[in-house]
């Protein structure tokens, strides 16, 4: 049985990768993010790490 990965283009992982996220949105002309979480990321703050970036950027976003 065969399996398939497909990956993004660009990959960052790491401590700071999060601050990444902004700058390569505008890259590549997006004006409106998808941020797919989940009810305990949200009650915990993690989402909102990304969520304050897109703000201060001035980047649009549904969660």
């Amino acid at each position: 049985m065969a399996n398939k990965i497909v990956l993004n283009e660009v990959s960052y992982h790491g401590k700071g990768a999060v601050l990444s996220v902004p700058e390569e949105a505008k890259l590549r002309g997006f004006h409106k993010a998808f941020i797919c979480s989940d009810p305990d990321l949200v009650k915990f703050n993690v989402t909102k790490k990304v969520t304050d970036l897109l703000d201060k950027e001035g980047l649009a976003y549904e969660v």
